[in-house]
């Protein structure tokens, strides 16, 4: 049985690998920002699954969501990144959809060993396709850079995490109803496998630093683009900004 922590567990696609992972009976902490919203998600999912509650953005309750998931836990097998929004400007793509991601992982490293770190990031075409750039004023533009910079910490987090035996991968989920836009209310599929089967198959223990598409398939990345140098000259200006957060 694991002990398996999934950020934006309450809803969309971090439910549907929750729900998928509690069928096989592991342990689920499920981290959402709305209280209600996560004992309802709780409620669904059974009794394997606990909840913390706390906007990863806001450095009091992000603090309070790691010393929480510390006094549950003493060791994490899985942690999976799936909280996020859609952003209405480039702050909030900084600091609710990449901040917290490396935040969390750097602060629970403590319980991390011969563990899987996931993130959930965009479409293999995009991921591979856009550029990256700086600039976020259209939606477009923020989505492609949330995409590309969640792809180099990927990269980032696979180096800083390899003394302590853990591997760092992303995925794209695929196409999953959600709340998170109005086209994707309207999408019918509710289920995410390729979630549980990088968190759990056993095969995957040692591939790290890999991008996965929804059939579970490895994307190649380009390496001209994503690579570790890359990955500390663009996203050292975004974690110079944390100090205790």
């Amino acid at each position: 049985m694991k002990n398996i922590v999934i950020t934006g567990g309450t809803s969309g696609v971090g439910f549907a690998i929750a729900k998928e992972i509690a069928n096989e009976g592991h342990n689920i902490i499920i981290v959402g920002r709305h209280e209600h919203k996560a004992h309802i998600a709780q409620k669904k999912l059974g009794n394997n699954v606990k909840v913390v509650i706390g906007d990863l953005s806001n450095e009091a309750e992000c603090e309070g969501v790691i010393d929480e998931i510390k006094r549950l836990l003493s060791h994490i097998d899985v942690l999976i990144h799936s909280a996020g929004v859609l952003p209405h400007n480039a702050i909030e793509n900084i600091h609710v959809n990449l901040l917290p991601h490396y935040y969390l992982t750097t602060k629970l490293r403590g319980l991390l060993a011969n563990s899987r770190v996931l993130i959930i990031t965009g479409h293999p075409q995009a991921v591979n396709l856009v550029p990256i750039c700086e600039i976020q004023s259209s939606a477009f533009s923020r989505a492609a850079w949330v995409i590309t910079h969640k792809t180099l910490l990927m990269i980032l987090l696979n180096q800083m995490l390899r003394d302590c035996n853990t591997t760092v991968n992303s995925f794209y989920p695929g196409q999953v109803n959600s709340n998170l836009m109005r086209y994707t209310e309207k999408i019918d599929n509710t289920e995410v496998p390729v979630g549980a089967y990088l968190a759990l198959n056993a095969t995957l223990e040692k591939m790290s630093g890999i991008f996965f598409d929804e059939n579970g398939k490895i994307v190649q990345l380009d390496n001209q683009k994503y690579n570790v140098k890359t990955a500390e000259k663009i996203l050292a200006p975004y974690l110079s900004k944390i100090t205790t957060y």
